[in-house]
């Protein structure tokens, strides 16, 4: 199995349009970044978890040749807005899968995506075909088994995904007993941690490794970071006297483009 971190920010993605800051204006790489997906290798197949508005360029530069399903994790615009450029991948007759909570495929198919599942609406170049997929706790892809990690994004309620000894949980403010339990001694757990300065709706930095630190994986990648996070200097932090390196825990910034084989 092999996990690709597609993009790793939020959704105005890194840089921000109109900043000087100095993450904005690094020449890093790593600083740039798109919004948060995940694509996952697996048996032949190529699993989506989001699919953003910054999907087609992802595709384009990964040179993504298909796309087997989607798991959703919920319905802001920046998990979803692409969507409609999925089209190529999708044939008739031949729908993609997409996994996602009741209440959010419902929301998906009223309010955002409703062109594609009316056929009274003029279509045009044509519309990606989905196959809603409701999911409660556990299921099978591509010879993995997934468990659904309901946690708290604010007041919304989203969905993680853990699977193959990995989860993934990109925008979390809070985690209920019953998920916790399920993120103990993983090999990889992939974290939003927007940036250092509290927020109402997104775990910090600090709090993203807080939790590490209490259920030990044995590698961590915090993603969904904003233009407050500069790659190469919170790395560094990591790695001085009482940073996450000497509690023992192996920390990471994810960046777009990374590739994590397990």
């Amino acid at each position: 199995m092999k996990l690709t971190i597609l993009g790793s920010g939020t959704s105005h993605g890194v840089p921000v349009i109109g900043c000087s800051c100095p993450t904005c204006l690094s020449e890093d790489p790593r600083d740039n970044r798109s919004n948060a997906s995940l694509l996952i290798e697996s048996g032949g197949q190529n699993i989506l978890i989001d699919c953003g508005r910054d999907f087609r360029q992802q595709a384009l530069r990964h040179q993504l040749g298909r796309v087997d399903c989607i798991l959703l994790t919920h319905t802001h615009f920046d998990h979803v807005a692409g969507i409609d450029d999925l089209r190529v991948f999708s044939r008739r007759g031949h729908p993609i899968p997409l996994f996602g909570s009741p209440a959010h495929l419902n929301y998906l198919k009223t309010y955002i995506y409703h062109y594609l599942f009316d056929p009274t609406i003029q279509r045009g170049g044509g519309v990606t075909e989905l196959d809603l997929v409701a999911v409660d706790e556990r299921f099978l892809l591509a010879g993995l088994l997934f468990e659904t990690l309901p946690a708290w994004h604010g007041e919304l309620e989203v969905f993680g995904y853990k699977f193959g000894g990995c989860a993934y949980l990109s925008d979390v403010s809070r985690v209920p007993k019953a998920t916790l339990q399920k993120l103990y001694n993983l090999e990889v757990l992939v974290l939003g941690a927007l940036r250092h300065a509290p927020h109402p709706t997104h775990f910090t930095i600090s709090q993203a490794l807080e939790l590490a630190s209490e259920v030990k994986p044995r590698r961590l990648y915090l993603t969904h970071l904003c233009h407050d996070v500069l790659h190469e200097q919170t790395e560094q932090s990591f790695e001085k006297k009482g940073g996450p390196y000497h509690s023992g825990l192996e920390a990471h910034l994810a960046y777009d483009g990374l590739r994590i084989e397990l």
